[in-house]
């Protein structure tokens, strides 16, 4: 009863959140412009980061990441001109079934109000008194910029005509990357109840320490691949590769120097498995 209270909470701040931002949009003039949409998810982001704040639980900007895009996508799709419906379509999929799962994810995982992330209490502890500055631009805005950058290849998807080889890869890796994270998860999820101090070196975990996190890539991945038409399109790239770095050097590392502090047998696995891409590990598997 007390978890559905809190989702309750969080249900209001996003329809909040949402509402203002949608409200801007509507009363803003610079119509499809990539700037007012950047605006009205900063909005969106402050809307949070104030129920974060009252609620003293910086967790419940955690669904914005899986939350937003799909209302990105249809403020692209609705600015489109005439976009093609099929490209809209299989392009809404790929986003709604990453967004759903990932959702999905966090809300059988959270256990409320009076949970918060390891990680934003550990920030607490290190900023002291200057943890709202942190939270704000380290636990909602910068994740906010980095996720928007990311999802601009949606605009450049929707202005093909026709179906092209590049969209069709793009939803391809976009595909594999969901369905990776959805194995992994369930892999980690069962493996937990059963055992909660030991580590996970099976299934997909046997070939990458972080195949959730290597899934999650693929799709951003997937989504610079589904918009890539022409050379002056390229420096998006940026996008995914700053997503993948994000990733390798600040939140694996973080785990995992929690994880060596409590079980030091992680080591051990370190030095067999690839930190996430499991094709390292299979193609030293087939050498050795």
């Amino acid at each position: 009863m007390k978890n559905f209270y809190s989702l309750f909470i969080v249900c209001i701040g996003y329809f909040l959140a949402i509402g203002c931002a949608g409200l801007y949009v509507w009363y803003s003039k610079n119509d499809g412009d990539l700037s007012q949409l950047l605006y009205a998810d900063i909005i969106a982001t402050i809307v949070i980061y104030l129920f974060s704040y009252y609620f003293n639980n910086s967790s419940i900007y955690d669904p914005y990441w899986s939350v937003i895009p799909p209302f990105i996508l249809i403020y692209f799709w609705y600015y489109s001109n005439n976009a093609n419906i099929i490209i809209g379509s299989l392009l809404m999929f790929s986003v709604l079934f990453w967004s759903i799962r990932l959702t999905y994810n966090w809300i059988r995982s959270w256990k409320g109000l009076s949970h918060e992330d390891w990680r934003y209490v550990d920030m607490r502890k290190a900023s002291k008194n200057n943890f709202q500055l942190s939270n704000f631009f380290g636990i909602h805005f910068f994740p906010t910029i980095i996720v928007f950058i990311c999802c601009i290849p949606m605009k450049y998807a929707l202005i093909n005509d026709s179906i092209t080889v590049h969209f069709i890869a793009g939803f391809v890796v976009c595909f594999i990357g969901v369905c990776y994270e959805i194995v992994s998860d369930q892999q980690l999820y069962k493996f937990k109840k059963k055992n909660r101090e030991k580590i996970i070196n099976k299934g997909l975990w046997k070939y990458s320490r972080h195949p959730n996190y290597y899934g999650e890539i693929l799709f951003w991945w997937g989504l610079f691949i589904y918009g890539l038409l022409s050379i002056n399109y390229l420096w998006l790239i940026l996008a995914p590769v700053c997503m993948t770095l994000m990733f390798l050097f600040v939140s694996i590392p973080w785990i995992e120097n929690k994880i060596i502090k409590t079980r030091p047998e992680y080591t051990e696995y370190q030095k067999k498995v690839s930190i996430l891409f499991p094709e390292i590990t299979f193609f030293k598997k087939i050498i050795s």
